[in-house]
């Protein structure tokens, strides 16, 4: 009677031991997937380029200037096959939700444009639709095409801009020439805390087999203090901090 019951005790805590040790390998792994993300999607993000510059835009009056200053960043996300995965799979579309500046500037307003068109230098005007409250989606096809929000379906690039507009209103009649430049922003009284933001949104890639993969992404814009130029250049492909994770 006694060795039967030593026999059920000892069941029961191998029973117990298996169980436990099961919750913690699960709860490791769980752990594991936060901190990591899912290794297993078959796209991936591999570069964010931008181009942060100054501009204005000119008001009638008497005045010899008379501009409203405004920041503009060009931003271009890429996206390319995972060479550790193999798969079939397509970018079926690609999303961008969820955007604000998280740490919004002092003086301005942000909004979002698109591309209206591919061709250089014509890319965007801050005259269409600004869409920094609604999703933005660029579907998979053959070609990256910008004007009509498409996407290369085995890997390509997509484009928005962000804007900081009404920043300052500029009046002089005495300077005889302006630079486009930290300057600029001096005579207008704005200092590069003024303008300095972060932007936050939401990358959401689904696949041709109808999965989804969502990574949230930071980026401090503008991308330098326009000390000598009214255009700067920043490349970022250490994207180890964005991590995916599989929804439904």
């Amino acid at each position: 009677m006694i060795n039967k019951d030593k026999k059920k005790v000892i069941k029961k805590y191998i029973f117990i031991s298996f169980l436990v040790f099961a919750i913690v390998i699960s709860i490791l792994l769980t752990i594991k997937y936060n901190v990591e993300g899912d290794k297993e999607m078959p796209y991936t993000l591999n570069k964010i380029t931008i181009r942060s510059t100054l501009d204005a835009t000119d008001n009638q009056s008497e005045n010899l200037w008379d501009k409203n200053l405004s920041q503009n960043n060009d931003i271009v996300i890429f996206i390319g096959k995972n060479d550790n995965v193999k798969s079939d799979a397509k970018i079926k579309s690609v999303k961008i939700t969820n955007k604000f500046a998280e740490i919004g500037p002092k003086k301005g307003q942000i909004k979002m444009y698109l591309p209206t068109s591919n061709e250089a230098n014509k890319t965007y005007t801050n005259h269409g639709e600004d869409c920094i409250s609604v999703d933005v989606e660029y579907l998979g096809n053959v070609f990256n095409n910008y004007e009509s929000r498409e996407i290369a379906e085995d890997g390509g690039f997509l484009a928005f801009r962000i804007s900081n507009e009404d920043i300052a209103h500029y009046v002089s009649n005495e300077d005889t020439e302006i630079a486009y430049n930290k300057s600029l922003l001096e005579k207008a009284g704005v200092s590069d805390e003024d303008i300095k933001f972060t932007l936050t949104f939401d990358l959401i890639i689904e696949t041709s087999e109808n999965t989804k993969y969502k990574g949230t992404v930071k980026i401090d814009l503008p991308v330098n203090n326009f000390e000598n130029s009214g255009i700067e250049y920043k490349e970022i492909t250490d994207l180890n901090n964005v991590i995916f994770k599989r929804i439904k």
